[in-house]
């Protein structure tokens, strides 16, 4: 206490820096008796938090710890400044008081790279990828994006991926010096353009780009993230050079990477280059599966090609893979939207012929009955009679089944 009474608030401070969190608070206790004005700004608490934020203790102790410190600030009636701000933010951080970190960044005047950096983490952490996005931009403008950590900018990144924000995510790469930019970063803003709406293809492609141009090798899970936000490229033979490069580069594509290529492809209606695809599939040793005949059935009924979804469907039936309601639906939605209208009629007899063939237990009978008269129907007057006769005994199947059922 004597030591107290003779002590600057300086020296104080200085002194706090080697004591633990609660020795601190008893120090500030025994100031407040002893000689108040060495408790009566800001410097000591800041030493205090800043210890905290140091500390390894479970997070209920360090939140406690933290509320202790801002009672005693509180007490002593400190004006909390920017410097104590920027002391509380990381404190609070490493207690996961996520929500009062952020308030406490966004009372500062003037955010420093660490507050920034506690910004982005405790917003990632809430899933925020707005206030993520205007910590971003607030580095960016203060040229403070460099000074980010790893784990920050692997948050940010995660974080605005996962929404979306493919602006925000090609902003982080953008901004960093090349040394910093690596493939985990790249595979993060890639992902963002492909869960983009709409899917930004163009830009996926630009940043595959730079990433050969800067000697990042390229990963699998990588390639398939620009697999699938190729199909918003604007550059039509963007899924067939991802492809050939990952050939190129002994890139092994899996299930994953094929059934994103074939939606892709199919999606575009470039049916031929499915089938290849499909038959490289096979020959690689890598079985299609129910999925992968699903993702490129489902393509062509956006297509409109329902001589696609025939063959996709035959396809799938010849090498024994098991065919349901989602394969039947959208083959026959493909003939209700093909512009041909007599080869579309045709064709959802040909299905119905596969349908017939099957004997699958169909869960929406009334759904895939109606999409099959439908279709049918659109060139009834050009089917013989012995076809039509046909088609309404499948049918006439399909509904005995349903009243059995039911």
């Amino acid at each position: 206490t004597a030591e107290l009474g003779d002590a600057t608030a300086d020296a104080f401070a200085a002194r706090l820096a080697n004591l633990t969190a609660l020795d601190g608070l008893r120090a500030v206790d025994a100031a407040h008796e002893a000689n108040p004005a060495l408790v009566e700004a800001a410097a000591p608490y800041a030493v205090i938090l800043s210890t905290i934020s140091k500390t390894d203790a479970p997070t209920a102790a360090l939140g406690a710890l933290v509320g202790h410190a801002m009672a005693r600030v509180k007490r002593s009636a400190v004006t909390v400044d920017d410097a104590l701000y920027d002391a509380l933010a990381p404190a609070l951080l490493r207690a996961r008081k996520n929500a009062e970190c952020l308030g406490a960044v966004g009372a500062m005047r003037d955010a420093s790279p660490e507050a920034i950096r506690c910004g982005v983490v405790a917003a990632g952490r809430l899933n925020d990828a707005g206030r993520v996005k205007d910590f971003v931009d607030l580095a960016l403008k203060s040229s403070a994006l460099d000074g980010l950590d790893d784990a920050a900018l692997k948050v940010a990144l995660r974080t605005v991926s996962k929404a979306g924000d493919h602006r925000t995510a090609y902003a982080i790469v953008d901004g960093l010096p090349e040394a910093r930019r690596n493939a985990p970063m790249y595979h993060g803003a890639i992902a963002a353009c492909g869960r983009a709406r709409p899917i930004k293809g163009k830009t996926a492609m630009l940043l595959w780009r730079r990433m050969k141009a800067e000697n990042i090798t390229v990963p699998r899970s990588t390639y398939n993230a620009l697999l699938h936000a190729a199909r918003g490229s604007l550059t039509e033979n963007a899924t067939t050079a991802l492809l050939a490069e990952m050939n190129a580069q002994n890139v092994a594509l899996n299930v994953v990477s094929y059934n994103i290529a074939l939606n892709s492809l199919a999606s575009g209606g470039r049916f031929g280059e499915v089938l290849d695809l499909l038959e490289t599939m096979e020959s690689s040793s890598i079985a299609p599966t129910a999925v992968t005949f699903g993702t490129a059935v489902n393509g062509a009924a956006k297509a409109n090609n329902s001589a696609a979804a025939v063959a996709l469907v035959k396809a799938q039936q010849k090498l024994g893979l098991p065919l349901g309601d989602p394969a039947f639906a959208s083959a026959l939605e493909a003939c209700l939207r093909d512009p041909d209208s007599k080869s579309a009629s045709r064709n959802a007899g040909e299905i119905l012929d596969v349908l017939a063939d099957a004997e699958v237990d169909l869960k929406r009978r009334e759904r895939i009955e109606s999409l099959a008269r439908a279709a049918v129907g659109r060139d009834r007057a050009s089917i013989d009679t012995a076809r039509l006769e046909r088609d309404e005994k499948i049918l006439g199947m399909v509904l005995r089944a349903r009243t059995a059922e039911v």
